[in-house]
């Protein structure tokens, strides 16, 4: 997290997008866990075709949308000198590097923003839909980066 690049977020999406078929298969996860894969997803959530679409044009080089209606994300564009996130809970930046951003229907996405609430939505699933929401301590992005 402390220094974002196009190379790592790559990375990311190689793994993020392969997670969702694993969590299907595995037996330990319970109904909520599965309930909030299945959101996670679906053809609505935006943070899912960012991912799905960017991963697949890895593996396949064109977008494969299978006749989704699901909005056309563009390349990854790289913007040298990325400013990064504050964090004022720990006095640290995370994410200084490169700016990247896709586009898609006329509008612009920082992938650092992308890869914390899909880092988020993961971090719920594993980590706190299984505990008992009057035992959840919901953690900070510091928390969440490991500072």
């Amino acid at each position: 997290m402390q220094d974002f690049n196009v190379d790592d977020l790559d990375d990311f999406m190689a793994v993020a997008n392969s997670m969702p078929q694993w969590m299907r298969n595995d037996p330990a996860l319970i109904q909520v866990q599965r309930d909030h894969l299945l959101r996670l997803t679906g053809d609505r959530c935006l943070d899912w075709q960012i991912c799905n679409q960017i991963a697949n044009r890895q593996k396949h080089v064109r977008a494969q949308n299978h006749g989704h209606r699901a909005p056309l994300v563009g390349e990854p564009q790289i913007v040298p000198g990325g400013y990064g996130i504050f964090l004022p809970s720990s006095g640290s930046i995370i994410g200084a590097g490169d700016e990247v951003y896709v586009e898609y229907c006329g509008q612009r996405e920082s992938m650092l923003a992308f890869v914390i609430r899909i880092f988020k939505h993961f971090h719920y699933m594993f980590e706190m839909a299984a505990t008992p929401p009057e035992q959840r301590r919901i953690p900070t992005l510091a928390d969440l980066a490991g500072l």
